[in-house]
């Protein structure tokens, strides 16, 4: 594994800025990835962009010493000064968090940047007219997952009437389905996120009785919406994490992704109305490989679903085997 130099990611800004001038110029979004690991030959380290500051994500591919990762933060921004940049802040990431003992390291709840200024504790960002609130100092998430930028603005496309959001996290798939006419029932065991995930729902002016919101695993809520005619939707997102722990109080496991997706896409599946479609996506490694969550649908399902075509991954996300998402429907 090669140590990256900042040196290197030096020399590699310039491109990786010219390949996303059409997203710097734009007025309708001020989130976006700007660095994306291998997709721009820097493997392990990732630029994302937040309105008036950005994120460095360092991960253990990397292997950056902390002097490098001060010189790349202060080189970054510097070229982004011309855009509108602050600040930016740095996330370093092991492949084991369990090594941190369920703590983020110090940094990423630090109000203090890599370089620059400090912003506040809360930012609203833009996205094709949707509004969303991030924090970037908040851990290791920022409560956006930019990959996923096109999806948001697809979904509504297909006239859903109701929509399950599954690992609703902060209800970002939510916002453009609600404000399209969508009534979405969000579903997550963190209550703290389901409350940003409210917070979003009202920055877009989306009415109390237009999205639902359940903290409850989602299995569980797959098991009892079974038994009610009522709870069928029209469109069922999935968008699970790796790695989830269980809680021996509540009798519920811990989630493993690899392990246990075929049994989700088959509970999913006894909700889904006649003619409705599930939109699957995974940041698991294994499962981002090509055509690999493709057969993991197929095994849940006992059989070949109806593929359907989604919108290509957008110019930021250059390493796109990093994440992977299908749509289909029922045959």
């Amino acid at each position: 594994m090669t140590r990256l130099h900042s040196t290197r990611v030096i020399a590699a800004l310039p491109a990786a800025l010219e390949a996303r001038q059409s997203l710097l110029a734009s007025t309708e979004l001020t989130a976006y990835r700007l660095i994306d690991g291998a997709g721009d030959r820097l493997g392990g380290l990732y630029l994302d962009r937040y309105g008036p500051a950005a994120v460095l994500g360092v991960y253990d591919d990397a292997q950056m010493e902390d002097e490098a990762v001060t010189a790349s933060a202060a080189a970054a921004l510097e070229a982004l000064r011309p855009w509108g940049v602050e600040s930016v802040y740095v996330k370093r990431f092991v492949r084991d968090r369990s090594r941190l003992g369920g703590q983020a390291p110090g940094e990423s709840t630090s109000p203090t940047p890599r370089a620059g200024v400090t912003q506040p504790e809360t930012l609203t960002v833009r996205e094709y007219g949707s509004q969303f609130e991030v924090r970037l100092y908040d851990g290791f998430s920022t409560g956006l997952f930019l990959e996923h930028r096109e999806h948001r603005r697809f979904l509504p496309q297909l006239s859903p009437a109701r929509v399950l959001n599954l690992f609703a996290y902060t209800c970002a798939f939510a916002v453009p389905l609600a404000v399209a006419g969508a009534h979405v029932t969000n579903v997550d065991v963190s209550n703290r996120y389901l409350t940003w995930g409210k917070r979003n729902l009202e920055l877009n002016g989306v009415a109390p009785d237009a999205a639902r919101v359940y903290r409850m695993d989602a299995l569980e809520f797959l098991a009892w919406a079974a038994k009610r005619a009522a709870e069928r939707f029209d469109l069922i997102i999935l968008d699970p994490p790796t790695f989830a722990a269980g809680d021996a109080r509540r009798k519920r496991r811990p989630w493993k992704a690899l392990a246990d997706y075929p049994a989700l896409v088959q509970a999913a599946a006894k909700v889904l109305t006649p003619g409705g479609r599930i939109f699957a996506a995974s940041n698991t490694r294994e499962l981002a490989v090509e055509g690999a969550l493709q057969r993991v649908v197929t095994e849940g399902l006992g059989r070949t679903p109806g593929w359907q075509e989604l919108p290509p991954w957008p110019v930021d996300v250059r390493e796109p085997e990093r994440v992977a998402a299908v749509l289909f429907s029922l045959r």
